[in-house]
């Protein structure tokens, strides 16, 4: 797409999305119901592997047998508990203190009172919590509270940008633009499909344009030739 058309971009996302979802069918990709657990879920999971922050939450979440034993859990201890996870002097600290603040909102640990809110309150209030930028905010509306949100994590962006779908590098432009061109009913599909794609198939650093269900679509393709653009991206 040589110049950015909100129309063309808005029919491409839509294919793209029904092309995904035929071949990978939405996967859940192991999030949470509950809102808390999805949160601290993706805390866990910032700048780590899948393996390790799947294994770390389920057992911070038997350990803690109900958040609320955040509120009294020295940091060290807390460290221990979660130090393979990856960056636990970050991760420890942006627990508690999300646990505590929690508390101090909503009298325990929990989200459960932002339901009576709206998308924008919502988001804004997540954002407000230590170590929760938009895309974290994002996935715990999505997931677990049922808002039809976009989060656009590293394989969105990614397949984003390499399809054409955006241009913006700040993460909330980029998540403006993403949800301007995919409608409410799309999101979910669309997010669940790309990271799926992303993992699998449209990888960072040698994307595997050969095996790509996207490629007659892409305008970032390598063909066996190395022409038609290039989607080093």
């Amino acid at each position: 797409m040589k110049k950015y058309d909100q129309g063309a971009a808005g029919s491409l996302a839509a294919k793209a999305m029904m092309m995904l979802k035929a071949q990978y069918g939405s996967p859940r990709l192991n999030n949470k119901d509950d809102p808390v657990d999805e949160l601290f879920f993706i805390v866990l999971s910032q700048m780590t592997t899948s393996p390790s922050y799947e294994r770390v939450f389920n057992r911070l979440k038997a350990w803690s047998d109900g958040w609320e034993r955040l509120l009294t859990t020295p940091l060290e201890e807390l460290k221990g508990v979660i130090g393979d996870a990856g960056l636990s002097n970050q991760k420890a600290p942006k627990l508690l203190a999300i646990a505590r603040r929690l508390r101090e909102d909503f009298s325990s640990v929990t989200l459960a009172p932002l339901g009576e809110r709206d998308d924008e309150a919502v988001e804004a209030y997540l954002k407000g919590l230590p170590g929760v930028g938009v895309k974290s905010a994002k996935c715990v509306m999505m997931y677990a509270m049922g808002r039809r949100v976009l989060p656009v994590d590293t394989h969105v962006a990614r397949l984003a940008r390499r399809l054409g779908l955006a241009t913006a590098t700040a993460p909330a432009r980029l998540h403006k633009e993403l949800e301007t061109v995919v409608p409410p009913d799309l999101r979910y599909d669309f997010h669940v499909n790309a990271v799926a794609h992303g993992r699998a198939v449209c990888q960072a650093k040698v994307p595997r344009c050969s095996a790509c269900v996207l490629a007659s679509l892409c305008p970032s393709v390598v063909v066996s030739d190395g022409t038609r653009g290039s989607a080093a991206r």
